[in-house]
């Protein structure tokens, strides 16, 4: 996941923090057990949980020097985003001390194994301290696991095609950087700069986004009240039920397919529309093997998704926002036929910005790169 602004400003904040603390707390100069100090540190928790003994091991780690930096860079893989943020911060102090093991941070680097932070943290050190070697080093890290990295791979590669005179050649250009990038405003990017150069670009197969859905509804969410209700598709899929729905109207499975940029289904268009309701939308996916993937659903309502009958996304929001995968959740596809099932509920709100009713939903890989149907 890339940091946002408020994240970086908030990392600021921590470290500022912290140094405050190392000032006021006086360090010894016995020899620093790195291991058991970034142990202390990983179980840092919310509501304070593991700070006191957390800044006693800051106290002891700030004696650390940059060769250390590898074996913290290494204790830092798993931990969580608040422990992750205090010792990038005891990382960084070292590493002001010079002397930067680049070997090992290269080496590092190369590990894939490691996670993406930490390899983006080395990223950074080397770079910064050897600013004249980024380019070449981002030049080779276009399909890098880290998406930071990535993007800024892909980044410099875009500049690079900008500046061809050839429009034959920044139209290759652009369509193989376009296979590498994830980041989903770099890809919109990408399409734009090859539609101005008459090649367009299907976002929404690009991107994976399911079109073809079964709907019914709707069924009853006066008050916001039915969020948790276990409407009939919840217990059994039968696409040639009736069941009863909202005022005692009789609603049936249809099919629909959207032909809504990037792959929205809008079920105002779809169903009609209707206030305080809820739609399902069904769908089957193809996997030719066993895998771990990502599920994405942009949805401005609150929502339920179900893979395979195990619930996997629930957001009881209304109208808060909506964008390409808003909500991202890890599941499991078994060989074969896969079932989706969604709930999206829409509330009673009468302003013009709550009229939307809608939701668009694929599937990919960790990196985000699409896994389509078989």
């Amino acid at each position: 996941m890339m940091l946002c602004k408020t994240a970086m400003r908030s990392s600021r904040i921590v470290a500022i923090f912290i140094a405050c603390l190392l000032i006021a707390v006086p360090t010894t100069a016995n020899a620093v057990d790195i291991p058991k100090l970034i142990a202390t540190i990983k179980k840092l928790g919310p509501e304070g949980s593991g700070h006191e003994a957390a800044i006693v091991a800051m106290n002891e780690l700030s004696n650390s020097t940059a060769s250390d930096i590898p074996e913290m860079l290494k204790g830092m893989n798993d931990a969580n985003r608040l422990a992750e943020n205090w010792l990038r911060s005891a990382i960084e102090t070292a590493a002001a001390k010079g002397d930067l093991p680049f070997g090992k941070l290269l080496s590092f680097l190369e590990d894939k194994s490691n996670s993406q932070h930490t390899r983006r943290l080395a990223f950074e050190l080397i770079t910064e301290a050897k600013p004249d070697q980024k380019d070449a080093m981002l030049a080779m890290m276009l399909e890098d696991p880290s998406l930071e990295i990535r993007r800024d791979a892909v980044a410099l590669e875009i500049s690079k095609i900008k500046k061809s005179a050839n429009n034959e050649q920044k139209i290759k250009g652009y369509q193989r950087v376009l296979q590498s990038a994830r980041e989903i405003e770099q890809i919109k990017l990408i399409a734009e700069a090859l539609s101005e150069l008459g090649v367009e670009v299907d976002l929404t197969k690009h991107f994976g986004l399911i079109t073809q859905w079964q709907l019914i509804g709707p069924f009853e969410n006066k008050n916001q009240a039915k969020f948790n209700e276990v409407y009939q598709p919840e217990k059994e899929i039968d696409l040639s039920a009736t069941y009863g729905g909202m005022d005692g109207a009789q609603v049936k499975w249809q099919k629909h397919i959207s032909e809504e940029d990037e792959g929205i289904v809008d079920l105002n268009k779809a169903l009609s529309n209707h206030k305080g309701a809820i739609t399902y939308a069904y769908a089957e996916f193809n996997s030719d093997d066993a895998k771990e993937v990502d599920v994405r659903l942009g949805c401005i309502n609150a929502n339920k998704v179900w893979i395979n009958g195990d619930l996997v996304i629930e957001n009881e929001v209304y109208h808060a926002s909506s964008n390409l995968d808003q909500y991202i959740s890890k599941t499991n596809l078994k060989p074969g036929k896969n079932t989706i099932l969604i709930k999206v509920c829409q509330n009673e709100q009468k302003e013009s910005w709550a009229q939307r009713w809608e939701f668009q939903f694929r599937i990919s890989d960790d990196s985000g790169k699409a896994i389509d149907s078989k």
